[in-house]
């Protein structure tokens, strides 16, 4: 999540709009919108552990910044809910919960040990979170595939992605209906590219791997509204 990460789309769907006339009325009914389930993250193979995934269980080998283990885990969390409540934009897009929930549950990917490998501690985080990365770990610490894919599991468990796609798109101008619609459209996939681009890598294109599904669903969504709400 980075300030102005969204790349408006809207110029592009007109666009196709204008030169696909016959996909008026064809497109397909909009489903009802719902919030990703965690379950459905659990059908999807784990990447196989790398030589720099954690080793083990928590070792209580110091961190190398020098403070005890579970110091520093518990400084990291509180400078995580501090940094992102206090963050206008970001709870622009998610609830006080959601923020807590990821707080509470990022660092509990990563063992000790890893932590201080990695130098994630509170100084180093809120580095990171200041520059335009944002939550993005991928961009500023050398993370595993493992340690991603773990921290894309919790963020679904811990905010209603639909909904943060609904918010940002309701940001960038979109009516709240349409913004509903595109939402709705998006696939349990897609759902985990918006959280990769958020959490892990930034891609730059605003929904990451995602964007095109949601400039399709923006396109169905803007063909299939009625005059009165186009806009």
């Amino acid at each position: 999540m980075r300030r102005g990460w969204f790349i408006p789309i809207f110029a592009v769907t007109l666009v196709a709009a204008a030169c696909s006339s016959e996909s008026e009325g064809s497109a397909p009914s909009v489903p009802a919108t719902q919030a990703p389930g965690v379950q459905s993250t659990e059908t999807v193979e784990a990447p196989s552990s790398s030589s720099t995934d954690p080793a083990g269980p928590d070792n209580g080998e110091q961190p190398e910044n020098g403070a005890s283990p579970r110091l520093n885990r518990q400084e990291l969390t509180d400078t995580f809910a501090e940094l992102v409540l206090g963050d206008e934009l970001v709870t622009t897009f998610m609830t006080p919960q959601e923020i807590n929930c990821l707080a509470e549950e990022a660092f509990a990917v990563f063992t000790d040990q890893r932590l201080g490998e990695l130098r994630l501690n509170a100084a180093s985080f809120a580095e990171a979170y200041r520059q335009p990365g944002l939550f993005v770990f991928g961009d500023w610490f050398d993370i595993s595939d493992r340690e991603a894919f773990d921290l894309e599991n919790l963020a679904l468990g811990c905010v209603d992605w639909r909904n943060f796609v609904v918010q940002v798109l309701v940001t960038e101008g979109e009516p709240i209906d349409r913004a509903e619609c595109i939402a709705s459209q998006i696939s349990v996939d897609g759902l985990r590219a918006v959280v990769r681009d958020a959490m892990v890598v930034d891609t730059g294109e605003g929904f990451g791997e995602a964007q095109d599904e949601v400039a399709s669903a923006l396109t169905s969504c803007y063909l299939n509204a009625s005059p009165a709400t186009v806009s």
